[in-house]
């Protein structure tokens, strides 16, 4: 049943998810996992907009499409944070890896030999992976095949272009302890490059989260607070005679204005209007974080939950004490 709905999907996506799970090594066929989650994400939404429309009073369609748009991305953003956190522990531990190899090639084995030495317990996902591409060559497979396939599952482009670089020495027939200590050390150096400019801008990431931590929500509850006292003086503001101004357009706010009407800006509508602007500007400000700190917008999602949470409390905490020493004036 899952393959059938499967077919209903897009084939990209259903590409995207099938590698994801190659990523994260999790043995599920691809078009099954896509109509599985597809299916119970459908069913999931209706629920999700039947309970708003009852207790709400949202529009359904409306619930259901971000629901079910929601539900489809959120599983494809904890498989690409975990496929790229994978990825990112094997390009640290790569330079390593690559000079245990070399060593070992030096000293004489083959190279299926030297890769399936080279795979240590600390090495991770990265031990598997070469223990396996050693395993591959002694049965015959091409070393060039081999180490593909060691890309393929590993969600890393350093990785990726490693393997290429040593692909095309196997098959030119060059030194490949020599290329493989040159690959080493230009790896180390491209990491240290990289933490060193982690480090340089990681005061803007500061600066970030503070505005949308502190600042923002700060700055949204005493504007609200203002609006809101504001408009409860207005509506006890008597009301004048505004049967004399013109009926256009074009004064429609004057009129409401002088004539003290209660619901021309409701306090719902202020603390609803600041909650929404407050939620997008926690957004961002996480994807600007994910973007400086590891050049993907996604991996800055992992910062939104917690992020949102302190953002939310201090806006209502300043709500609070706004109440407390200015709750006369309403």
């Amino acid at each position: 049943m899952y393959e059938k709905i499967s077919t209903l999907v897009p084939k990209k996506i259903l590409r995207t998810f099938t590698q994801e799970l190659l990523y994260n090594h999790i043995e599920i066929d691809g078009e099954r996992f896509t109509g599985f989650l597809f299916l119970y994400s459908f069913f999931l939404s209706i629920g999700i907009a039947a309970n708003a429309f009852i207790f709400l009073e949202l529009h359904p369609l409306i619930v259901f499409v971000v629901s079910f748009a929601g539900l489809i991305f959120l599983a494809y953003a904890l498989m690409k944070m975990s496929s790229d956190s994978k990825g990112r522990f094997v390009e640290n531990i790569l330079p390593d890896a690559l000079q245990i190899v070399a060593s070992n090639m030096k000293s004489g084995m083959t190279t299926e030999r030297a890769l399936f030495v080279a795979g240590r317990p600390e090495f991770g996902l990265l031990e598997t992976e070469l223990k396996n591409a050693s395993k591959r060559i002694s049965s015959g497979e091409k070393v060039e095949t081999a180490l593909h396939g060691i890309g393929e599952r590993i969600d890393s482009i350093s990785l990726k272009k490693t393997l290429w670089l040593i692909s095309q020495g196997v098959r030119s027939g060059g030194q490949m302890a020599d290329l493989l200590f040159q690959l080493s050390d230009d790896l180390k150096n491209q990491n240290a490059i990289r933490d060193q400019i982690r480090a340089d801008i990681s005061i803007y990431i500061l600066l970030i989260f503070f505005t949308a931590a502190f600042g923002a929500p700060l700055l949204f509850g005493v504007s609200s607070f203002i609006v809101e006292v504001l408009s409860a003086q207005l509506a006890n503001t008597p009301t004048i005679n505004v049967s004399q101004l013109p009926t256009s357009s074009n004064f429609g706010a004057i009129r409401g204005f002088a004539s003290g009407a209660s619901d021309a800006v409701s306090s719902g509508f202020i603390i609803g209007f600041s909650m929404i602007a407050l939620a997008f500007t926690v957004l961002f400000s996480s994807l600007t974080i994910g973007v400086i700190n590891n050049g993907k917008e996604i991996d800055g999602l992992r910062y939104l939950i917690p992020l949102a949470v302190v953002s939310f409390l201090v806006f209502f905490a300043m709500r609070a004490i706004m109440a407390t020493f200015f709750g006369s004036l309403l």
